[in-house]
């Protein structure tokens, strides 16, 4: 890759941004005309997302759990530093640590619903903004210089068969709206999806359905092997994708691996 000085990508970030901002606009018109629409979460009338400006922010800013597991990073109740599931059927041993914006529930479902499957992609930069505010203050309180991101990857063939994958989309906005750096360096091996499988297939079957991109691609993006990353994904259900994709990662050389996920279940 060629050595770009920082001054490109700061008025690369600008020029999006201001590209952003335009499109948005021109957005919300059309919504406007076209009648709008309701937020997941409070049900009031808003524009273009559905998400009204309240909820928007409150679910950028605010962590709705202060206690939770040293060790998968789900919400704690009664529990002291771990919580039942890695006590009693440990999954996660190469993850350094999991971050989840929120719990995986209520109108948060509906939310993820409208996304992912409904394809309302207008709601990507916004969850890009909540996933970067998280981003900033983990690299304020760890000390980092530059945070890489690496992205959890599709199953194959689907962004042929749907035409996008929402976490490389989130990515594209964290990399062209903030500067981030992206680096996906990992491939799904696997086709076969993994929500309606339990707890024990799901560890079984992401054991060989990641695995590093070849030599030639890695090299791409990693000119040093970068002492820490974090992993990008949307859910967290048992963490056995996040699990085995920091296991790749750590046996290319990579000392730290942490995970940041817009929703987790508890």
């Amino acid at each position: 890759m060629f050595n770009l000085s920082p001054i490109y990508y700061v008025y690369r970030v600008a020029i999006f941004r201001l590209f952003f901002i335009i499109i948005n606009c021109l957005r919300y018109v059309q919504s406007f005309f076209l009648g709008g629409e309701e937020c997941a979460c409070c049900g009031r009338a808003t524009f273009f997302i559905p998400m009204c400006r309240d909820c928007l922010e409150d679910f950028t800013y605010r962590t709705p759990f202060n206690q939770k597991c040293k060790i998968c990073g789900k919400p704690l109740i009664s529990e002291i530093d771990v919580c039942t599931g890695c006590r009693t059927t440990p999954l996660i041993n190469s993850l350094d640590g999991v971050f989840a914006l929120h719990t995986y529930r209520l109108w948060k479902k509906n939310l993820l619903f409208s996304w992912k499957t409904e394809e309302k992609r207008v709601l990507s930069p916004f969850f890009a903004r909540a996933v970067w505010n998280k981003l900033s203050r983990l690299q304020e309180q760890k000390g980092l210089f530059e945070p890489v991101i690496i992205p959890v990857p599709p199953r194959p063939g689907k962004i042929k068969k749907k035409g996008w994958d929402q976490i490389e989309e989130l990515c594209f906005y964290l990399k062209n709206l903030y500067g981030v750096r992206v680096c996906p360096v990992l491939k799904r091996l696997s086709v076969k999806q993994q929500k309606k499988l339990d707890r024990l297939h799901r560890m079984e079957q992401a054991k060989m359905s990641y695995s590093m991109q070849t030599e030639r691609i890695v090299r791409r993006y990693f000119k040093q092997i970068p002492e820490t990353v974090f992993l990008v994904d949307d859910v967290m259900t048992t963490g056995s994708t996040l699990e085995a994709c920091a296991r790749s990662l750590k046996a290319y050389g990579i000392k730290t691996v942490y995970a940041i996920t817009l929703f987790i279940v508890d």
